[in-house]
Formats: C-alpha cells, sequence, structure tokens
C-alpha cells in the first residue's frame, strides 16, 4: 500500500505534464518510465537528472548476476509506450498510466500499473499488477513472427496472465496478453533485461475497447558506473504494433519486427542514436493468429542524437516529439525512451552489456500508428 500511495503523489505529477504536453501527445503516443525513478512525462523528454559519472559519489552495490537472480533491492525499471485501441476503426491513440514499479522474482517479473486515464475522457481503467515469465517457460511460439525473416526464428512467444485489481484485490475478468521476446532463445539471448507487449480488454470504455503497451525492463547500470569517453555499437530487434486505416498497406492492424542499432558516444554528456532497419509487419487476423510477414521499409525509424542522463543508481536517455521520425507517406514522428541494463564490461570501451527502451510514432492525423520496444546487446 506504501508503494501505491508514492505512485498516487507520481500520478498528480504526471497528470499536470500531461495537460501541458496535450497538443503533442495528439501527434506521438507518449513513452513513460516504469517507475518515477526514470519518469519521462515532460513535452521534451529526459530522465533522471545528474551529470557526468565523474561528479557523483559511488555508494556499495553488486550487481545480480542476471535479471532472473535480481530481487526487490536491485534497481530494476524500465519504460513503457502505452495506448489505447479501438480495433473496429482501427485506430490507436495515447493513453496516461502511472506504472509504479517492477518486482522480479526468479524467470518472472510483476508490472504494476496504476490507473490509466482513458483518451477523451473515456474513462478511466482501474489500476493492475500483472506477472508475466519472460523465459518463455509457459510460452507459445508466435507463428508468423515478423522476426521469423530477420534471423531470430521462434524468437517471440505469447502467453497470458491474469491481472489483479490494485483498489480492492479483485482478479480481472479478463486475462492480460502478452507477445514478448523470450531472453533465453538461442538466437538472441538476455541477461539483464526483457521486453514486449502487452493487452488487455478495457473494463470501462467502450470507445477504447483494448488498451496495452510496449515496454522494456531490466537491471539498469548505475549512472555513476557508465564510460565517460568512447564509443560503442548496440545492435538487437524491435518488436510493436502498428496500426493504420489507410489503404497501404491493407487497413488493420499488425505486429512489429525490426533489426535495431544504436550508436553510442559515451565522451561528454554522452549521446545515443536510435535506429530500425529492414521492418516487416505481421497482419493480426479476424480469426485470429498472424498473416504472412511483409517487408515495409517505409516504417523503418531513425532518431535525432540523444543525451545520456546518468544518477548515481540509474541512467536513461530520452528524446521528445519529432525526435522519430521515419521515410512511411505517414509523415510521422514521435518519442523514444530507454536506458542501459547491466554492469558495464571490464575491458574498453567498458559498455554496459545491453541497452533497451520504448517509443512511439503517430502521424497528424492519427490514422497511422506504431508503438515498440527495442533490446540490444553490445
Amino acid at each position: 500500500m506504501q508503494t501505491f500511495s508514492k505512485a498516487k503523489l507520481r500520478s498528480d505529477k504526471l497528470v499536470s505534464a500531461h495537460n501541458r504536453c496535450a497538443f503533442e501527445r495528439r501527434r506521438a503516443l507518449i513513452p513513460v518510465a516504469l517507475t518515477g525513478l526514470l519518469a519521462l512525462a515532460g513535452c521534451g523528454g529526459g530522465g533522471g537528472g545528474g551529470g557526468p559519472a565523474s561528479t557523483m559519489t559511488p555508494v556499495a552495490y553488486t550487481y545480480p548476476s542476471s535479471l532472473s537472480s535480481a530481487t526487490s533491492s536491485d534497481t530494476v525499471n524500465g519504460f513503457m509506450s502505452p495506448y489505447a485501441l479501438d480495433p473496429t476503426a482501427p485506430q490507436m491513440d495515447s493513453v496516461l498510466p502511472v506504472v509504479s514499479g517492477t518486482t522480479p522474482t526468479p524467470g518472472q517479473i510483476a508490472i504494476t500499473v496504476t490507473d490509466i486515464p482513458l483518451p477523451n475522457n473515456a474513462g478511466t481503467e482501474p489500476g493492475f499488477v500483472v506477472t508475466f515469465g519472460y523465459t518463455g517457460t509457459g510460452g507459445t511460439t508466435l507463428l508468423n513472427s515478423p522476426l521469423d525473416s530477420l534471423g531470430c526464428s521462434g524468437c517471440l512467444k505469447t502467453e497470458t496472465a491474469q491481472a489483479t485489481r490494485l483498489s480492492d484485490g479483485t482478479i480481472e475478468a479478463d486475462r492480460v496478453s502478452f507477445t514478448y521476446l523470450d531472453v533465453t532463445s538461442p538466437s538472441f539471448p538476455l541477461n539483464y533485461s526483457t521486453l514486449g507487449l502487452w493487452t488487455k480488454p478495457s473494463a470501462v470504455s467502450p470507445t477504447w475497447p483494448e488498451v496495452g503497451g510496449a515496454f522494456s525492463a531490466g537491471v539498469l547500470s548505475r549512472g555513476v558506473d557508465l564510460p565517460t569517453t568512447g564509443t560503442a555499437a548496440y545492435n538487437g530487434y524491435f518488436i510493436g504494433r502498428y496500426v493504420t486505416s489507410t489503404p497501404f498497406p491493407a487497413v488493420g492492424t499488425y505486429v512489429v519486427g525490426a533489426n535495431a542499432n544504436a550508436q553510442v558516444d559515451f565522451s561528454g554528456a554522452g549521446a545515443v542514436t536510435f535506429s530500425t532497419s529492414y521492418t516487416h509487419i505481421s497482419k493480426e487476423l479476424s480469426g485470429g493468429g498472424l498473416g504472412s510477414p511483409q517487408q515495409v521499409l517505409g516504417l523503418d525509424l531513425s532518431s535525432a542524437p540523444m543525451t545520456i542522463s546518468r544518477t548515481t543508481m540509474s541512467n536513461s536517455f530520452a528524446g521528445g516529439a519529432g525526435t522519430l521520425t521515419n521515410a512511411f507517406g505517414m509523415g510521422a514522428n514521435g518519442q523514444i525512451a530507454g536506458a542501459f541494463y547491466g554492469p558495464p564490461a571490464s575491458t574498453a570501451p567498458y559498455a554496459p552489456p545491453e541497452m533497451g527502451g520504448s517509443l512511439a510514432v503517430s502521424n497528424p492525423t492519427n490514422t497511422q500508428s506504431m508503438v515498440g520496444s527495442f533490446a540490444l546487446k553490445h
């Protein structure tokens, strides 16, 4: 209950920021950090303050050997790009959840989301907590995954989990569905982070009958441990959801997969430049399942450089509206937020082993929108 009270204090701040940013939120889905420590509710983005690592005083800390071995005393946080969906239009729009934190247990992570104000005053989705197994032991391999053609065949899995209301402990009648990258996959194993998509039926809104989010979470690298010189390249995958009510590609909702890359310069304040390539989409069929993947290069994304923010126990990077652009006719732009995960390497350039985050783009008329999360390795 104490955690929830703190989350409500953060909710007031985020709602205030939401009011200031209403214009931008109509044009880009907003990534929001999983905890107040990395809250990114401001219009221009930006996460946990702090200067260069050399100005900070280190505190005693031992990194867990993996996300699966992390406990509630470790700094396990992340990012989420939330949305509300009307699949009949189809149309996806931004929401403003307040995610009060993640709690790790071996092979699982519990995500706590407080009340979600839905778009256009359509009501408030009750807050909930849900736990899913990111190691894929209970999941089912997603057939026709858009990553299958990108060297990560069988990497995406699906499973469902029961959500519990924060307000009264009520078990939700409908289960939460997850599409996620199995971190134990031989094609792309992850040690310190996880990512995926979640969706659930709305409990309150006929206008926006589905809510969801793309998320990234993991053991955060301490800002004080990040290198202050050198460069590093990170590569991996992006997964997401794309919705279009225009004729090309065909009207509908899609699961997205792409190669992802980040170029990092740790010097000075630091800079991160993110991009995706060879984007594939698989249409969500009305009877369930996915259609065959198709490549849509016009959905590839690229970002402007983003400054690395460092605190003693965490780090982040973020870019506000317009940071992300793409070549597709949707004329989309959007926002991105992320961080480095795991202990830095013991050899130059001393880069952390993993990084990840979430992003969201949409066009001005909101007829085409995409949210997603990414996981990269050095």
